[in-house]
């Protein structure tokens, strides 16, 4: 049911989810050409992002990089809906993970995890970490609501696969508190490399040798409910084959006395994450023209600037 307590029904998204993945990614090829060169899906801003990211690359690499990640978001869109219809083995078999013991050992301290991770790869698998691990029992994932109501329903579907709790975005602080007063440690995760419109921004740091707001909510969160941020990195190992480490995010000396050192750590780590393979993240999503944080203060910047050459000019004049 959403909202408006209308039920929203996906029968045809459960009858393609019955396919094998195999069929599956020959629709996604086929579906490919028409994204990339029919409707050409926001691909101007895709060749900006590139461009502005690595101008290191030249013309021919980045263009293998541009259709790579066209590719692989076809590939993203059916194994998301593949979770409507996916065997816990088929999962496993795709799905790696590594160092359970790093969520492990923080629970058993007593404290909660949060998991802070990027738009990589088919994301929406990523909760399969929450059934690998002996401990915390519990878990739950932050999201920002979808405007369009079909789609909405459909990912509130795909992720009631897993038993974790889905708590939208505006319900976190009084959600997360709540179970925390339950006592019992849990993991929780926090994609956070999508800055959005209306969002308190902290700060600013470079990610790709851009500038962009940080919104360190995960790190402000895990003061108030006694939690551990842990990094969730990616690697797509093949077609529909993923390997996910968690990391352990220990301050460097020279964030040490930032107010928010864990924040610009995690765009360190998603940066070494992008690079590593840069055609498996979100490229189609404009994480730095829409920084109104960092529009603005280049703005009074630039203002700032114009005053003092035109006081300069001024003096200079009456001299």
């Amino acid at each position: 049911m959403n909202k408006n307590g209308t039920k929203k029904k996906h029968h045809l998204m459960r009858l393609l989810a019955k396919l094998p993945l195999g069929v599956l990614y020959l629709l996604s090829d086929i579906t490919y050409p028409l994204i990339y060169y029919i409707i050409r899906y926001r691909r101007r801003l895709v060749r900006e992002n590139l461009r502005c990211s690595f101008p290191e690359k030249d013309k021919k690499e980045l263009l293998r990089i541009e259709k790579a990640f066209y590719h692989n978001l076809c590939d993203v869109f059916v194994e998301s809906f593949k979770c409507l219809n996916i065997s816990d083995e088929e999962m496993r078999r795709r799905v790696e993970i590594l160092n359970c013991e790093l969520p492990e050992r923080i629970a058993s301290e007593g404290k909660n995890v949060f998991m802070l991770l990027g738009h990589l790869g088919c994301w929406e698998w990523y909760q399969e970490v929450s059934v690998r691990y002996k401990q915390p029992r519990k878990s739950c994932e932050i999201y920002k609501q979808i405007k369009n109501t079909y789609f909405a329903s459909l990912m509130q579907e795909v992720r009631s696969r897993w038993d974790t709790r889905q708590i939208e975005m505006s319900e976190a602080i009084r959600s997360l508190l709540s179970i925390s007063a339950e006592g019992e440690p849990y993991l929780c995760g926090f994609i956070q490399d999508q800055v959005l419109r209306g969002t308190k921004h902290k700060d600013v740091t470079f990610l790709l040798n851009q500038a962009i707001a940080v919104i360190p909510g995960a790190e402000e969160l895990a003061k108030k409910v006694n939690a551990e941020l842990v990094y969730l990195d990616v690697e797509k190992t093949a077609r529909g084959h993923y390997r996910l480490t968690f990391r352990e995010m220990p301050v460097p000396p020279d964030l040490q006395d930032k107010p928010f050192p864990r924040s610009l750590l995690y765009f360190r780590m998603l940066e070494e994450t992008i690079r590593r393979q840069p055609d498996i993240w979100l490229w189609s999503h404009n994480e730095w023209q829409k920084n109104d944080f960092v529009t603005s203060n280049m703005t009074r910047l630039k203002n700032f600037f114009k005053r003092k050459i035109g006081n300069s000019e001024a003096s200079t004049s009456h001299n």
